[in-house]
């Protein structure tokens, strides 16, 4: 009977193990972290977080120079800061959500723009290179 308990014991343990190990991790980012080199395992989540204002047309459009390396998991969401809720005119902050996918190296830009003015620089420019290693 105790070399059975032993055994179940034993097999939920390495279970719970396997389970844990599966978790994926997420790693968060705001502007203050633009530049900085991003390391993330296979099958985990990037979280960028960019303030934003809609109002005065300009948003945040995103490019990964090897998008197969990331995948966008989410629709990007814009979420107001509760203290400006219902307020015309607040801003608030893009949150985008991405997943390592691919193997390697590649760099994800966030450019500030109003997509309708063609031939006019971003008004900011955010950028990290990212590398996906084998989890």
């Amino acid at each position: 009977m105790i070399g059975v308990m032993k055994r179940l014991l034993s097999g939920i343990l390495c279970c719970l193990l396997v389970m844990g190990s599966a978790t994926a991790a997420q790693l968060d980012l705001t502007e203050g972290e633009n530049g900085k080199d991003i390391l993330l395992d296979q099958g985990d989540l990037l979280v960028v977080h960019l303030s934003s204002n809609r109002t005065t047309g300009y948003g945040w459009s995103v490019k990964s120079s090897k998008p197969r390396k990331l995948k966008l998991a989410r629709e990007p969401v814009l979420n107001q800061a509760k203290s400006s809720r219902g307020l015309v005119g607040a801003g608030g902050v893009e949150t985008w959500t991405f997943r390592a996918v691919g193997v390697g190296r590649t760099r994800l830009t966030f450019s500030y723009a109003r997509p309708w003015e063609k031939g006019v620089s971003p008004l900011h420019v955010i950028e990290w290179p990212v590398t996906v290693r084998v989890k």
